[in-house]
Parts: C-alpha cells; structure tokens; sequence
C-alpha cells in the first residue's frame, strides 16, 4: 500500500474538521438567529463582481496539518490570477463565533471554510451551484446540501465516517462487506472468544461523538429527520436500532465511555479490532504510533445492514463558501482553483490525506490512485453517505449534540430506550423549529 506523506506533527481532526464536521460553538447561533436582515444582507443585493484582494476565513493557515499545502495553494492561485489573498485566521472552534461577528458587521467579504449553515439565513452568501456543474460530485451529498434548490457550500472532499478494521484478524473471523447486523454481531463473538483483551469494536459510546447513532438508525430504516423537518426519533426502527447498539455494549462487544480520540488509539495500540472513522483513519494511525503491519492491514468494510436495507455512512467532508456581490467572482475563481485545479488537489491529498471531492480529479492525481487503502474508502464507505437532512440547518451542531447526549444517557443506563428517544424527539424537534 501506498503511503501517505504525513506532517511531522499528528493530524488535528479539529483542524481538518473545519468544513461541515465542525460546527463551533453555541454562542454564534444567538448572533445569527434565523433572521435575514442583518448589516450584512446588502452584500448579496449588488451584482457580482471582481476584486484585487479577497479574504480567506479559516483555519486551514493556523494548523500545522494544512498549513504548507494552503500556503501552496494560495501561492499557485495568486500567480495564476494575478490577485492576492487576506488570510484571517482563527482557531476552529471561534469559528462560528467569528464568521457570526463579521457577517453581522457587514465585514465578511471573500472565502471561508466553516459553519456556512450560520450564515446562509442571512442573505449573504453566493450560490456556488455554477461551480458544481462542472465538476463531478456525488450527487446525494449536493442534494442533502442545498437549501431552495441554492447550493451555498462546494464540498473539496465528500466522503463519510465509516468503519474500519485490522484485516488480519477480520479474515480469521469472517468479517467482510455485505454482512447482515446478525452475522456482524457473530463476527465480534468470536473475536471476544478468540482473545478476552481484546475490544471487539470500539464504537463510539459517548460525546462528543455519539451523533454517530444517526448512521444505525438510518441502517434500521428511520429517517431521524425527514426533508420536510420532521424527527422520527423513537419510531419503531429507531429504537431497534439503539437497542441493539446497547446490547452490542451490554456484550461486551462494545466498551462504554468511548469517544473516537480514544477509538484511534485504541485501535493503534491493537486493543480493538473495528471502530468508525472520516478517511483520515490510517493517517491517524501513524499519528499514534501504530505498528508497520497494522498500517499495512487497515481497511474499510462496509455498514451491515438490517434484513437487506442500504448500509449508510453520515456524511464528512470539508468545502469552502464565499460572500455575495462585490467580490463574489474573484471568490469563486479561487474556490474553483482549489477544488478543481491538479496542483492545488494533489497539495491537499499529499500533505493533508484529504482526496479531492470531484471524481475527475481524484482521478488524475496519481499518488492517490495508488493508495489502496483510500480508494478503498472511497468505494466502501463515501459511496455510501449521505449528510442528515438537518446539517443544512443553522442548528445543525446543535442537533448533533443534542443526538449524542440523549443516546449517551440510554447506553449510560440512565433512561430506557424507548422513553429515552421519545424525550429525544421533542428536543431535537425544537432545534429544528429554531433552524
């Protein structure tokens, strides 16, 4: 397998979760309300236009894992269009903060990268849909992404949280693609009876991450929200669902208190076998000092599936959006640069592990076509995503959470599944009357 070229320093998955897998921090939904008069709006009324200089939001510049290829990409973009860039930098989690605050000042002019569902209900930003025709991306995650046919954010990589595994020990115990939720409970069986020390797979049990129950219980056949809005949570699929992930844990199968920065070690150290992860799983694994042979066997499988159902992988990726009116074109020439020209993807895929959203370009980059374990990813697990129908929504961090922590007090014990995810309707019902 091909290797991938590694920053010095471990990868941040803050930092690279920077596009829609980041959302900031609750204090921004406050700004930004669900209003579409703001100081700002009057950007988007005037008509498209150039600029010498646009400004790129974000924190691709202050991350040590992104740093040298933006700086390569900017550079190339510049020669290129003979313009320049402002770089305004902030840590990824002022993100929301920050775009809310220039948004609200009228100040935010240019390119970013974050929480672009905050500042969609404003008015100021382009619809990049004219971009995204000529590329090709995978057309459920462009459709999960629009708001009124408008697409607000062009993803740079698409791709979804999925599951990986040592294969070594997958093929002594039959773990394979295509597995029915019985047979993959079996498959952890027997790695249990195969060795006591060993974690079977470890899920992710508590938050931050436990938005991840989204996933199964798209797999048992609920939608957890409808495209009209409405939550499903505690339908009869829902709750067959986490019941069954609670018994995977009441098992043994599973460990409690999990979070995914645990998993990824977990699974370096050789103590688990499987947990869930974006395609930077085997960039994570040298990061925490995994062994030659366990980098060598990693590799994607597939969700199992309930009775036949599609498998399904929450969506991950990153993209970049830009304000409306003075400016916009300059802006948009630089967001089709990154995400379309050769240089500027194969800056990203070989300094940040992050392969290119458009297809056509993956195509060309010719270290990534030899990079078994990503293209594996790319076949398993991101043909296989598809965002929540809530993530387009300016509450969309907030109803992760608010996911998460109410999944997390029924594996704690602490409520019953049933009741618990009824209780869990109604907040998540709330959120999404706020967004």
């Amino acid at each position: 397998m091909s290797q991938l070229n590694v920053p010095r320093q471990p990868v941040s998955r803050r930092g690279l979760l920077a596009g829609l897998g980041a959302l900031g921090v609750t204090g921004a939904f406050a700004l930004t309300g669900c209003s579409t008069s703001t100081p700002g709006s009057s950007a988007a009324k005037g008509d498209a236009s150039e600029a010498d200089t646009i400004k790129f939001y974000g924190n691709a510049l202050g991350d040590n894992a992104q740093k040298a290829a933006w700086q390569a990409i900017i550079a190339g973009w510049e020669k290129k269009s003979g313009k320049s860039v402002k770089p305004v930098v902030y840590p990824y989690d002022q993100a929301a903060t920050q775009l809310a605050l220039a948004a609200k000042s009228g100040d935010f002019q240019g390119v970013a990268q974050g929480p672009w569902q905050l500042l969609a209900p404003m008015g100021i930003l382009a619809d990049v849909s004219d971009l995204a025709e000529g590329m090709v991306l995978p057309e459920r995650i462009l459709d999960g992404l629009r708001v009124d046919g408008k697409l607000y954010m062009l993803p740079l990589t698409a791709s979804g949280i999925g599951l990986v595994c040592d294969g070594r020990i997958a093929d002594e115990v039959g773990l394979t693609d295509g597995m029915s939720v019985e047979d993959f409970a079996g498959a952890l069986e027997k790695i249990k009876r195969q060795d006591g020390k060993l974690i079977p797979y470890a899920a992710v049990t508590k938050n931050p991450d436990l938005k991840d129950a989204a996933h199964w219980m798209w797999g048992w056949g609920s939608e957890v929200v409808t495209d009209d809005l409405k939550c499903t949570i505690g339908d009869s699929e829902s709750v067959a669902a986490v019941k069954w992930y609670k018994e995977l844990q009441d098992a043994g199968l599973t460990k409690a208190g999990v979070a995914r920065t645990d998993a990824r070690i977990l699974f370096a150290r050789g103590q688990t076998v499987m947990y869930d992860d974006a395609p930077l799983a085997n960039t994570f694994l040298k990061s925490n000092g995994a062994s030659k042979a366990l980098q060598a066997a990693i590799r994607p499988v597939r969700r199992p599936a309930v009775k036949g159902a599609p498998s399904y992988n929450r969506y991950w990726g990153q993209g970049l959006f830009c304000s409306a009116g003075k400016g916009e074109k300059t802006s948009k020439d630089f967001i089709s640069y990154v995400a379309g020209d050769l240089s500027a993807a194969t800056a990203l895929y070989e300094q940040s592990a992050l392969a290119p959203a458009d297809s056509n370009v993956a195509g060309r980059i010719e270290s990534l076509q030899k990079d078994s374990f990503q293209k594996g990813f790319a076949r398993v697990i991101a043909e296989n995503a598809r965002p929540g129908a809530w993530d387009k929504l300016s509450t969309a961090a907030q109803i992760d959470t608010t996911i998460g922590e109410g999944v997390a007090s029924i594996l704690a014990g602490q409520v019953g599944v049933q009741s618990g995810l009824n209780a869990l309707r109604k907040k998540v019902d709330s959120a999404l009357a706020e967004g």
